[in-house]
């Protein structure tokens, strides 16, 4: 757990952080996309950040470490639990990203500023933020054929989208980062989707296992 004086200073760092969104896009042209996901065991962390060629969804460059973790999981402050050890890979990273795809939310967030949305603001790259599950809001099933989506609505406001990623298979939450428009987020989490979870973050997914 945290004190409530740490909450109060999370809290504080969102709100200023929040004021830093930006989400025209800014991804003109991509040709590297890169994934990250993290394992845990107890406070020891497994680190896995891979970069894919965007047309092939070929592997170029996958990182793996292991880190010591000790901020504890409480919804809505992943941002602080992740994001160190995360970061700590991808500026060691010798391939440059175009944009990153982060298993977690981007604007779909109590604060608008879920994982992919606090690292893109820091990295100033165009984030992408694909969850396997709802964090909050609500939305109409998408229609069961790869490429249906539906808006996903909080406090009236859109925003991310229920897609199907493929057919007959359960749907991906897709929001935005930093740098890119929902409708953009959307084509890139399709165009990278063989399965239900996007190349990149299912091969770091996979290579984060212990």
């Amino acid at each position: 757990m945290i004190t409530p004086g740490e909450k109060r200073l999370f809290d504080f760092i969102q709100e200023e952080l929040r004021k830093r969104i930006d989400l025209r896009d800014r991804l003109k042209k991509i040709e590297t996309i890169g994934g990250a996901d993290i394992s845990f065991r107890g406070e020891e962390a497994q680190v896995c950040i891979c970069v894919l060629d965007f047309r092939s969804l070929r592997l170029i460059e996958r990182k793996n470490y292991r880190v010591c973790i000790k901020f504890p999981y409480i919804p809505g402050y992943l941002s602080f639990r992740e994001g160190p050890a995360i970061l700590e890979g991808i500026f060691n990273l010798r391939t440059s990203c175009d944009c990153f795809i982060f298993d977690g939310n981007g604007i779909l967030h109590p604060k608008n500023l879920g994982l992919a949305t606090f690292l893109g603001i820091i990295l100033r790259k165009p984030t992408i933020g694909c969850a396997k599950s709802l964090l909050l809001g609500e939305y109409k099933s998408p229609g069961k054929i790869r490429g249906n989506f539906s808006y996903i609505k909080y406090k009236k406001k859109i925003l991310g989208a229920a897609v199907r990623t493929k057919s007959q298979v359960r749907e991906v939450y897709v929001s935005c980062g930093w740098g890119i428009s929902l409708k953009r987020a959307i084509e890139v989490v399709l165009a990278t989707s063989k399965y239900r979870i996007p190349e990149p973050l299912r091969l770091a997914h996979i290579y984060s296992k212990f």
